[in-house]
């Protein structure tokens, strides 16, 4: 079992529930206006998660501190107190430089480091062994925005804001750790003027994986490897659970391609326009046993499947949503589903019933009664339509009104590799959202509103390399990696650096996944889904 967050940084959310054991559930937007300074990095939510950068906008007006690390010139930089135009795969160097300016200026919290932290003099070694300016070089940001930075920042409790382009980078793990520590170092983790928020472009992305539906975790983001947390769900469920891991949404492909997935049930996924290299998707699916596609719309994926399920739509069911801020918004049916469709637990239900499954719900009261009695977090979950929020715990004392607690450890300092560069494919293209469109497009592509403001994806590229290869506004261009190509038109940028490249998503049928390679996501540690090496091409006439 998995879902679409193995795409969206998956692995990096659960690398800080395991790091703060759960302790960063609950990032309330409204805190942001709190903040004595806000630091965005990897991230753009006035495209990706509009209500996230709306609380950003308000916080720059009341006059926080805000700093936007970014490749870009996003909007939020013309509201922001400093650009750092951060080279891509260069962000942990910048975290690390600016916790060395702060550690030098003793900008440090060091009662919080004190009580809270263990570890600190072991972090501190390794951040002296670094060089300020050479890691600005490396950075790509010069050292007197960087001291700047750090001015700004210096004796304040700080909120990150983490998007993206960290989250989806092959080395966002390192990234993290480097937050991580610098939130520690400043004092700014478990506090309400500080700490860590992930712009969530999927609804209920936290609340699929709170639910259990990944390869590796049982609900409540109990380890499936863990012996207790299988036995509490063997007696609720009345079956025996293997402790190995399933596969996701990559190995899935690459096990139907090998003929060991004979079948597999999509529910409101489109992986035929999602996952890279849809050929091979294709070719997978078509050669399943059995394909079964839930959704609500016909999509690519379910025009391939043997069995389609009509679903219900949101205003057309009940449940629950889990969103960003670690909120739970319970929702009722406004009209009923239309034909067939039903509603996705219903048809779940049905189906486990005719394959003799011992647990049968028979009404949505009681899978709600079953999550409050059986996922801690989830035990205010209110079925009334109302608002509750996740329960958070954690072993570690700063998330604790009273203090008690572990220390939280502090992570070694290491620098991220030296990507190798690519003489054939000069450029480097991010892959990134527009607020019009969400995830693959699956959906959003559907909207006649939409399509009235005439969007057309256009592949950005900075004035320099426009006029060094003659292109203009409007141009077609073939942007082509080693994976796949595209063909669109081109639009001058000023806020983009030479060489780097902005290729939206969702646009074409979503072709920008085609630049993409998908063995190249089988890990979850390991996604690279946010940018590659491509080189621009005057397309073939005819």
């Amino acid at each position: 079992m998995d879902n679409g967050g193995h795409l969206a940084g998956r692995s990096i959310l659960n690398l800080i529930h395991e790091r703060t054991g759960g302790g960063c559930r609950i990032n309330t937007l409204s805190h942001l206006e709190r903040a004595e300074a806000i630091f965005v990095i990897g991230a753009n939510p006035d495209q990706s998660a509009p209500v996230l950068g709306y609380y950003l906008r308000r916080a720059a007006r009341r006059g926080v501190p805000l700093i936007v690390a970014d490749p870009r010139k996003t909007d939020l930089v013309l509201l922001s107190s400093l650009w750092l135009p951060v080279s891509p795969s260069r962000d942990a160097e910048l975290i690390n430089c600016v916790a060395a300016l702060l550690w030098k200026a003793f900008a440090h919290d060091a009662n919080f480091i004190e009580h809270f932290t263990v570890g600190f003099a072991h972090y501190i070694d390794g951040l002296s062994s670094f060089n300020p300016a050479r890691l600005c070089l490396s950075a790509g940001i010069d050292i007197s925005s960087m001291k700047y930075a750090a001015g700004l920042l210096k004796a304040k409790k700080i909120a990150f804001v983490v998007g993206h382009g960290v989250t989806q980078r092959k080395d966002g793990d390192q990234t993290m750790e480097a937050l991580l520590n610098l939130s520690l170092m400043t004092g700014s983790l478990g506090s309400d003027a500080g700490g860590l928020y992930f712009p969530a472009k999927e609804n209920n992305l936290v609340g699929a994986l709170d639910m259990g539906s990944v390869p590796d975790a049982l609900p409540g983001r109990e380890p499936l490897s863990s012996g207790s947390a299988r036995r509490q769900w063997e007696r609720a469920w009345g079956v025996r659970l293997s402790p190995d891991q399933g596969l996701n949404m990559v190995r899935m492909i690459e096990e139907a391609e090998k003929g060991n997935l004979k079948a597999l049930y999509v529910l409101g996924e489109n992986p035929l326009r999602s996952l890279p290299q849809p050929e091979r998707i294709r070719k997978a699916l078509e050669g399943l046993d059995l394909l079964v596609v839930q959704d609500i719309l016909t999509n690519e994926t379910s025009q391939v499947a043997d069995v389609v399920l009509p679903g219900a739509a949101f205003s057309e069911k009940g449940g629950s949503f889990t969103n960003m801020e670690g909120r739970i918004q319970s929702f009722e049916p406004v009209v009923p589903p239309p034909g067939d469709a039903k509603a996705d637990w219903e048809i779940i239900d049905l189906l486990s019933e005719k394959m003799g499954c011992p647990k049968h719900y028979g009404s949505l009261e009681r899978i709600r009664a079953d999550i409050v009695q059986l996922v801690p977090a989830y035990a205010g979950l209110d079925g009334e339509g109302g608002v509750s929020w996740v329960k958070q715990s954690s072993k570690f004392g700063l998330f604790n009104p009273e203090g008690r607690g572990d220390p939280i450890p502090f992570s070694p300092v290491f620098s991220t590799e030296d990507e190798v560069s690519d003489d054939d494919y000069p450029f480097t293209a991010i892959l990134g959202s527009l607020r019009y469109h969400l995830g693959s497009g699956t959906r959003t592509d559907r909207s006649a509103r939409i399509h009235e403001f005439g969007l057309k994806g256009e592949i950005e590229i900075s004035p320099e390399d426009g006029k060094r290869l003659n292109l203009h506004d409007g141009d077609l261009v073939r942007a082509r990696s080693r994976t796949g190509s595209i063909v669109r038109e081109i639009r001058i940028q000023k806020g983009l650096s030479p060489g780097l490249v902005f290729v939206p998503m969702a646009f074409n049928a979503n072709d920008a996944r085609n630049l993409i390679d998908l063995t190249g996501l089988r890990d979850a540690g390991s996604l690279h889904l946010k940018a590659c090496q491509i080189i621009l091409e005057r397309p073939e006439r005819g």
